[in-house]
């Protein structure tokens, strides 16, 4: 059972991940046609799918640990086993849209964060059915509900502009003043330049 100082933390988050979860439908439905186009059709569904299974682990684990006389590691555990498959799934998904168009998208950031938010859930999830009053356990998890809080809302921003928003990124951009093209999405043309007026004929000073 958690102890009563944590169930504030976990109230506030159950609220926050609900709220995060409408908006993001939202954005979602903002460019319904980023999920039909080719080139950002992979990279649209994986962020969607990504950002949707963040905030729902944070709400799982919130609105568990509010359950009276229930043990959050079992949750802890299964959670993490959903995530560790879409992490492969995204894996996957990469390696079949490399072999149509090479040098496509990587999600390596995506799948790398994934993993380790497993691996720390997976880890106070064991602690937990061990000991359900574990108190390094529970503060792991509460930076766990953190963490995923804010890598989905990372993944939302990014499903918005189809931009990236990693630190390199962020601080090349401050650097260079230029806003780097959306991966997987075509650069406008450049536009026309205007017809230049014909040259006057030089004229040799005399009159006819």
């Amino acid at each position: 059972m958690i102890p009563q100082e944590y169930r504030e933390f976990f109230t506030a988050a159950a609220g926050a991940s609900g709220a995060l979860i409408g908006l993001l439908f939202v954005a979602i439905t903002v460019s319904p046609e980023r999920a039909r186009h080719e080139e950002t059709r992979v990279q649209f569904r994986i962020r969607a799918s990504a950002a949707l299974l963040v905030f729902s682990n944070a709400l799982t684990l919130s609105l568990a640990a509010l359950v009276p006389d229930v043990n959050l590691g079992w949750w802890c555990l299964v959670s993490s086993l959903g995530m560790l498959a879409f992490a492969f799934a995204t894996t996957r998904s990469w390696f079949e849209e490399n072999r149509r168009s090479p040098g496509a998208w990587r999600p390596l950031g995506l799948v790398t964060g994934l993993l380790l938010i497993v691996g720390f859930e997976a880890w106070a999830g064991v602690r937990l059915v061990r000991d359900e009053s574990d108190l390094d356990a529970i503060r792991v998890l509460d930076y766990v509900v953190i963490t995923d809080l804010l890598m989905g809302i990372a993944r939302a921003w990014q499903l918005a502009s189809m931009r990236e928003t990693g630190l390199l990124t962020s601080l090349r951009v401050l650097a260079s003043g230029e806003e780097p093209a959306a991966p997987g999405v075509p650069s406008a043309a450049p536009a026309p330049e205007a017809p230049q007026p014909p040259a006057e004929p030089p004229t040799d000073g005399t009159r006819d």
